[in-house]
Formats: structure tokens, C-alpha cells, sequence
């Protein structure tokens, strides 16, 4: 997957982050001192009692230890008081980070912290299509009206429309509940009738909420799996980065499936990551052209199994949308 940012556009959003919380926190310590002056000369109190203790602590004597240990606590409390008397809170001039869990280092021991892939997930978003393509394909632009009125589908009692508007409040829900269920989604229904726009509804309003989604076409997804299996070496840091979020970012979004050259290799990595995520208890949406026989026809009975047993089934029915939008 070809990348047009590095690692350092990351490292130069964290070390603007850290700025920009330090540069917050001295305003705030400006804003006690003048409000509270003698805050501040307790503050220059603490640091001088610190820079003269240092040596009798390292030298070892205990007793004068456990004395500035108790002198820096009752420090803290008088300082705590003094803030909440003069209407601040006790915590206003703690240390402020974006990030609580890595401290805006983005590094956890050693491991990369869950808000630097989504940092990075975001960029990966904000440098391709789907970034734009989602901008103008969500649900305040979604249009049921492209979906016929006049007819009742086969085997149900609802229009096109009544179909669509049903599936919409389902991702709604979908959406809503993400936190708690993680579920995933299998669309499906003829080339032209929104199943990728639905996606990308989704897709956004994840993103937006602050979820970890990563939006690969068929052939996109396996392409990425077959460097991954046979030219792992020669992939760098970047691309190592979002193959190990495969089968760990919050949602995975398929779209096209079935568009792929179907082979024992597509199909053994197709079954691979439907398995681990499900193992994983994360989501993924998934959308096909192809009918329920198509995908047992064309794919191994352990994924159709998987798909049925484990997956929300959306049909869409109606029109190819692109051709009544070209007509229009």
C-alpha cells in the first residue's frame, strides 16, 4: 500500500501536541500566579527546599527523609486548598496530555499506543480517496429517493424505499451501540444500489466518534496480505504498521468482495482475518455483489459458515443509482 506521509509527520504531530499542552499549562500557571500570589511564592519556596534536600535524600539519611516526604505532602495540600478556595480546580495545573495512557509519547513499554494508530489511521484517511469520498457520502446526504415506491419486493411486504429506510435505522443502531457490541455486517445486493455509500456512512461516523477504521477494497485487502506473506522483509515500518491493525482496529471495512482473483491463497487469508478478528470481538463490514449461492458457490463452506452464523445480512434492493443519476 503505497503511502504518501512517514513516520515523522507522526512524530512532529506528537511533539506539537506536547507544545502545545506545555505552552497551555505555563498560561494557566500565569493565571494562578496572578490570581493567587502566594501560590506562586510557594511555588518558589518548593523549588529552592527541593534543590537543597536533593543531597541529604541521596546521602541516605532515612529519618530526614521521611521528614521532606511529609514536608512535600503537606506542601501539596496547602497548595490544593489554596486553588480550590480561589474557585480552581484541585488538578488545574497538573500536567495536561492528550493521551493520559502514553503521555503523549505515543509509546506504551515500548508498544505503540492505541491513540498513535488512530493518529495514524487519520492520516492514512486524510491522504487518500475515501477521505473525500466520505465527506460527501454520509448519512446527511444519503437520498432514499433513489429507491423505488412502486412495488412491493419478492418474499416481503415492503418498497425498496421501505427496505432502505429499515437498513439505515439498522446501522444507525449499529453505530450507536459500536462500543458495547462490535458487530459486523455483511451487505449485499446488485452493482449500483448503494452498498459502498452505505459503507462509507458508516465508515464516518466511526471515524468521527473516534474509532479506529481501516477502509480496504477486495483487491487492496489482498494485496496487502500477499506482501505481507511473501515479501514481509521488504515492507517498511509504515506498511508493517497497518497489516498488524488488520485484525485489530475497531472496524474493518471490506468492500467489493468477490471482485478478487478467488484462489486458495485469497480464500485461506479471507477465512484467516474473518476468524481473528472474530476472535478478537472486533467489527467488520464486508459488501459483495454476490448472492448468497454466489458466495457459497465461490467461497469454502468454513467462510460462507462464518458469514451466515456471525454476520447482520443486508440485502439492498432497488436500481443501479449511478445510471438514474446519469439519466438525471
Amino acid at each position: 500500500m503505497k503511502q504518501t506521509f512517514s513516520f515523522d509527520m507522526l512524530n512532529r504531530i506528537y511533539e506539537e501536541r506536547r507544545l502545545s499542552n506545555r505552552r497551555l499549562l505555563l498560561e494557566r500557571r500565569a493565571e494562578v500566579y496572578e490570581a493567587v500570589p502566594e501560590y506562586e511564592s510557594l511555588d518558589t519556596s518548593e523549588s529552592i527546599t527541593s534543590k537543597i534536600n536533593i543531597n541529604r535524600i541521596i546521602s541516605g539519611d532515612s529519618q530526614y527523609s521521611e521528614n521532606i516526604k511529609q514536608g512535600i505532602y503537606n506542601l501539596a495540600e496547602h497548595k490544593r486548598i489554596l486553588l480550590e478556595k480561589h474557585g480552581f480546580s484541585s488538578d488545574y495545573l497538573d500536567p495536561i496530555y492528550t493521551c493520559r495512557d502514553c503521555q503523549d509519547t505515543g509509546y506504551i513499554d515500548n508498544m505503540r499506543c492505541h491513540c498513535y494508530k488512530k493518529e495514524l489511521l487519520r492520516l492514512m484517511y486524510k491522504q487518500s480517496n475515501i477521505d473525500r469520498l466520505i465527506d460527501k457520502e454520509n448519512f446527511s446526504t444519503f437520498n432514499t429517493g433513489y429507491y423505488p415506491d412502486d412495488y412491493i419486493l419478492p418474499d416481503s411486504d415492503m418498497t425498496p424505499r421501505d427496505n432502505i429506510e429499515e437498513i439505515l435505522n439498522y446501522c444507525r443502531h449499529y453505530i450507536e451501540n459500536f462500543q458495547n457490541e462490535h458487530g459486523n455486517i455483511l451487505i449485499y445486493g446488485k452493482s449500483g444500489v448503494g452498498k459502498t455509500f452505505l459503507s462509507n456512512c458508516i465508515a464516518k461516523e466511526l471515524l468521527d466518534a473516534g474509532y479506529s477504521v481501516i477502509y480496504l477494497t477486495s483487491h487492496q485487502l489482498f494485496d496487502i496480505l500477499e506482501t505481507k506473506v511473501f515479501h514481509y522483509n521488504e515492507m517498511d515500518d509504515m506498511s508493517k504498521s497497518i497489516v498488524s491493525m488488520l485484525y485489530t482496529c475497531d472496524l474493518l471495512i471490506i468492500d467489493d468482495l468477490g471482485t478478487e482473483m478467488i484462489n486458495s491463497f485469497t480464500e485461506s487469508q479471507l477465512f484467516t482475518c474473518i476468524q481473528d478478528r472474530l476472535l478478537a470481538k472486533v467489527g467488520t463490514v464486508i459488501s459483495t455483489n454476490f448472492s448468497f449461492d454466489d458466495i457459497s458457490r465461490h467461497y469454502s463452506e468454513r467462510i460462507f459458515s462464518r458469514l451466515i452464523g456471525n454476520y447482520k445480512l443486508i440485502k439492498i434492493a432497488g436500481e443501479d443509482i449511478r445510471i438514474k443519476k446519469a439519466l438525471n
